[in-house]
């Protein structure tokens, strides 16, 4: 499985540096808000933690309520996909943050490619962080200066072994596993298993790519397709919700098994 070597740095340094925060904010991506608690979020134990529903408008809307009410019995949420949300983050941030040195000191996590980079950015109002389509853009901790708060970024944190089948395929389902490097095709055809439902599909995972592939031109010497190209091309689309707004993660009662 997929698990960069920076990941375990910033873990490590993840944990010296939450001493000096009060404020965790831990972004989960609205499709699947249990598979993007992939991570020892033990570690924030203590902390104030507002949990951040990312994406919600590449969700279901009804599964992102249904989960915003079930999260709330248990920690403070928002869904940000609106303009308004920001104001509730900084709300929180204003209420339940302590002040050192003239400053308020908030930590940003979550699994990879979640957009914690697009929020710090709509946050700031400026482009201070990068972000992009892919896992891993962000690779160290960096603290950003947002007048009297100063936020810590810190890398997309997994797991570093995902046991369960199912969590690791919705990861891939939303871009936070790149399907390129992905060893384990039992997690390609469970991802696809998974999407499927949502177009109610009865083809197979290899019926549905050749057919893919040939529509895109995706095709290699001897007149087959090119798998590689067609598999990569076919999950980014799904996770930029080229194929429509869906949620993977349904059970809700999921969340008290945290």
């Amino acid at each position: 499985m997929w698990y960069p070597g920076h990941i375990n740095k910033a873990k490590r340094k993840i944990k010296e540096y939450l001493k000096a925060v009060d404020t965790v904010l831990i972004v989960l991506d609205a499709r699947a808000p249990f598979a993007t608690t992939a991570f020892e979020r033990n570690i924030f134990t203590g902390k104030n933690i507002l949990y951040v529903l990312n994406k919600a408008d590449l969700a279901n809307k009804k599964y992102t309520k249904l989960w915003m009410e079930k999260i709330k019995e248990t920690s403070p949420v928002i869904s940000f996909s609106k303009a308004e949300s920001v104001n509730k983050i900084k709300g929180f941030i204003n209420s339940h943050s302590k002040k050192k040195l003239g400053e308020t000191r908030v930590l940003i996590a979550g699994v990879p490619n979640v957009g914690k980079s697009t929020i710090i950015n709509k946050f700031s109002g400026r482009k201070l962080a990068k972000t992009g389509m892919a896992p891993g853009i962000t690779r160290g901790l960096q603290w950003i200066n947002l007048g009297s708060v100063k936020l810590l970024d810190t890398p997309g944190i997994l797991y570093s072994k995902l046991f369960n089948k199912d969590v690791a395929a919705k990861l891939l389902l939303i871009g936070s596993l790149p399907v390129e490097s992905i060893d384990k095709y039992d997690i390609i055809t469970r991802a696809y298993e998974i999407f499927k439902v949502e177009l109610n599909l009865d083809k197979t995972f290899e019926e549905f790519l050749e057919e893919y592939g040939k529509k895109r031109g995706f095709i290699s010497k001897g007149g087959n397709i090119d798998f590689e190209r067609t598999k990569n091309n076919l999950f980014k689309a799904i996770s930029e919700g080229k194929f429509g707004f869906f949620t993977y993660d349904k059970e809700v009662a999921l969340w008290m098994q945290e």
